[in-house]
């Protein structure tokens, strides 16, 4: 099966509502669950570029927007309720999205 990509800017601003002392880790979680509930896949991989962006700037100050591109690697078909046939991603790579500045020429 071909590999289907996808690119979204995920607001990670709503981690910083909480306590300062671990608003990285939480950006991390809420990034893998909102792709998750975005795609309706069971199981997120966040790659190491992606996570040492997150990590950047410390555990404190986590950046307000990413870049995100989404692999679905895997796929799984299911039936609905009305007998509609769906594919439904199963496994998904979240990596860092090829932008102007982190394009290397």
């Amino acid at each position: 099966m071909s590999e289907e990509t996808r690119e979204f800017t995920v607001n990670l601003s709503r981690v910083y509502w909480g306590r300062r002392s671990n608003r990285a880790a939480r950006a991390v979680r809420y990034l893998r669950e909102w792709i998750r509930r975005r795609l309706h896949a069971e199981h997120v991989l966040i790659e190491e570029k992606l996570n040492k962006l997150i990590w950047s700037r410390g555990i404190e100050k986590p950046p307000r927007r990413v870049r995100v591109k989404v692999v679905i690697e895997e796929k799984r078909e299911e039936t609905t309720k009305t007998g509609k046939k769906r594919l439904i991603p199963v496994r998904v790579r979240v990596g860092l999205a090829e932008t102007e500045s982190t394009r290397q020429v």
